[in-house]
């Protein structure tokens, strides 16, 4: 999948392009974006009926993509509840800081190299658009920018083995950065943003990695703290789509799970 296509809405992530592929390829696409642009949540069910309505086919191409996705351990199946988003635990977030700071770092330190200008300003204006709605307070599309801020400096590396590497490794971190977007903690690592872009400049690779390695680190912290204060793990059951939870509380629309139906 080119990182490119990415939309900057996580409504849009489930809508897929209806024009290239099998049904099934377009659901696996869509969803493995949605996954990446922290349209669900950790512990959250994917019901393959609900998912079928929303792109409009029949269940099967739904099971397929789920069942990929299970088998790159983007998802998993849970003996009780099916497919489901792995939890957040400790361990796996801790393992998942490390192995991101060495990948990521090493594609940002070596974007600082052949890095164009044009790239330059798009991070510049991403990161513009991350600081309004961190001014504005407003959640809808701040993972989805951090997404295509991210991945506008790895594909700067140049390398086509890398990317693929990367996406798997947001395919678990991007429900987790849910909590990024909280009232609390929306907007933070701005500055970290800040002083990539500032290194890339430069050319600085070294600078650079520094500054991608604390915010990285920085999230998994506050990600860790939650965990650890909530049992071992962050797993966020929701209710489906149109019901209320357990306890009456109205989930808010920055909560709920962003779906659309896919174009035929």
């Amino acid at each position: 999948m080119r990182q490119g296509a990415h939309s900057t809405r996580p409504e849009a992530d489930l809508a897929g392009d209806g024009q290239h592929g099998t049904a099934h390829e377009r659901i696996y696409e869509s969803l493995k974006a949605a996954l990446m642009n922290g349209a669900f949540w950790p512990g959250e069910r994917l019901v393959v009926r609900d998912l079928a309505e929303r792109f409009s086919t029949s269940p099967m191409p739904v099971r397929e993509a789920l069942r990929r996705l299970v088998s790159e351990q983007a998802l998993s199946n849970h003996p009780n509840r099916g497919v489901i988003v792995p939890p957040a635990t400790v361990e796996s977030i801790a393992d998942l800081q490390r192995v991101r700071c060495s990948i990521e770092g090493a594609a940002t330190e070596w974007a600082a190299a052949t890095i164009t200008a044009a790239e330059i300003k798009k991070l510049k204006s991403l990161n513009d658009r991350m600081l309004a709605c961190t001014r504005q307070r407003d959640p809808s599309d701040y993972l989805a920018l951090n997404t295509e801020f991210h991945f506008t400096i790895y594909k700067a590396a140049r390398s086509g083995i890398l990317i693929p590497i990367i996406e798997g490794l947001w395919l678990q971190a991007g429900p987790r950065l849910n909590i990024m977007r909280g009232e609390a903690t929306i907007g933070m690592g701005m500055d970290h943003h800040q002083e990539i872009v500032a290194a890339l400049l430069e050319g600085d690779g070294a600078r650079a990695r520094r500054a991608l390695v604390r915010d990285i680190s920085d999230a998994a912290d506050i990600m860790l703290r939650a965990a650890a204060a909530d049992g071992g793990q962050i797993s966020m059951e929701r209710p489906r789509v149109g019901r209320k939870p357990a306890s009456g509380r109205k989930v808010a629309a920055a909560e709920r799970p962003r779906l659309r139906k896919a174009q035929r």
